[in-house]
């Protein structure tokens, strides 16, 4: 059966445990009128907004997945949990056509455990959710895409216990290239491979940047990693082909320095200008937030790339100001602009932007 409803509705925020507190923060930055904050799981909120607030009127940047006018299911077993999402499913599939997905998450996959428990009956529900779609709504099979992209409905449970759950069925809305909301990342979490070869772990920052816009650098790209040292970005470039400036006052790690594809220059990142447009600017530099924003008006005005993926890094609690004039140095310059907390950030916000034309 499901839990009565409440007079507010239902919504379940991810974020990277430990970053609960800065995401309520940032809810009340952003003066949502949200209530019955609580904490469902380590990196799991629940918090109660109205009725009648547009969806994505809630896309707070510390939260990693949204699962938005959320259902709680209590039931003793896997076909009965199942039921009210299948149903819900096929009610948003018959007025929404387009591809479709159901993700299956457990509380273990938001800390990055590989194998979190209850994996295993997450996904049994998951199948049971698709057979009882097979019985009723054979057609919408052939329009599902599993671990796809391109969606167009997404339904997403959190199995909190062996008899409880939280789901939501929601219409994907496109943010920046082939970033969503919500994410059509499970628990809006990439998958970050390791890499021996990379000279330190800030490497995954970049790949989550990536995967979140769904594009990446093409081979041959002009590129420029500002605040290089030592290189973990400038790898994660290299994997895709490009060609890379690199920018720092110290080199970069020795076998970095001698790709022929990487050209290294020894100045000051701020100070630095390319000759002429590149397809993509990265960095990773440390500076007081502000100087963020100075740095994106330098390049963003006069066009000099067409992609960007900056880091904005925090001393204490997030300079909400600072971030505010970075986005807006961006927007008046006619670029589009997605802020995120990853999980692989730490007390930082990853600010990406696209030129438009």
């Amino acid at each position: 059966m499901t839990a009565p409803a409440s007079p507010s509705t239902p919504w379940l925020l991810t974020c990277r445990h430990t970053f609960e507190p800065t995401l309520l923060a940032e809810l009340h930055h952003l003066r949502l009128p949200f209530t019955h904050a609580a904490e469902l799981a380590p990196g799991l909120l629940r918090v109660g907004l109205p009725a009648n607030l547009a969806v994505t009127a809630c896309n707070p940047a510390y939260a990693l997945q949204i699962l938005p006018n959320a259902r709680e299911v209590f039931a003793p077993s896997i076909r009965a949990l199942a039921e009210p999402i299948a149903d819900a499913l096929r009610a948003q599939l018959d007025a929404h056509p387009g591809a479709w997905d159901v993700h299956a998450l457990v509380p273990g996959q938001l800390k990055g455990n590989p194998k979190p428990p209850m994996r295993r009956r997450a996904d049994l529900i998951r199948d049971a959710v698709l057979e009882r779609l097979r019985a009723t709504a054979r057609w919408a099979l052939k329009r599902r895409i599993a671990d796809g992209r391109q969606l167009g409905i997404l339904a997403q449970f959190i199995l909190l216990d062996e008899g409880q759950l939280w789901f939501a069925v929601t219409p994907v809305q496109p943010l920046l290239d082939g970033a969503t909301w919500p994410a059509t990342l499970p628990a809006g979490l990439a998958n970050v491979p390791d890499d021996d070869v990379a000279p330190a772990s800030s490497y995954r920052k970049l790949v989550e940047a990536l995967a979140c816009l769904d594009v990446a650098p093409r081979a041959g790209d002009a590129c420029v990693d500002l605040g290089a040292c030592p290189g973990g970005w400038t790898r994660v470039l290299l994997q895709h082909d490009a060609l890379v400036t690199a920018v720092d006052r110290a080199p970069l790690a020795p076998h970095l320095m001698a790709n022929p594809r990487v050209t290294f220059l020894a100045t000051d990142a701020f100070a630095w200008r390319p000759p002429q447009p590149v397809a993509w600017l990265v960095s990773d530099i440390i500076a007081f937030p502000e100087r963020v924003g100075e740095l994106l008006a330098a390049w963003l005005p006069p066009r000099l790339c067409e992609r960007f993926v900056v880091q904005i890094k925090f001393k204490g609690d997030p300079d909400w100001p600072a971030v505010a004039a970075a986005q807006a140095v961006a927007l008046a310059a006619g670029y589009q602009v997605l802020t995120r907390h990853f999980f692989n950030d730490k007390n930082e916000l990853t600010l990406m932007g696209k030129r438009g034309d």
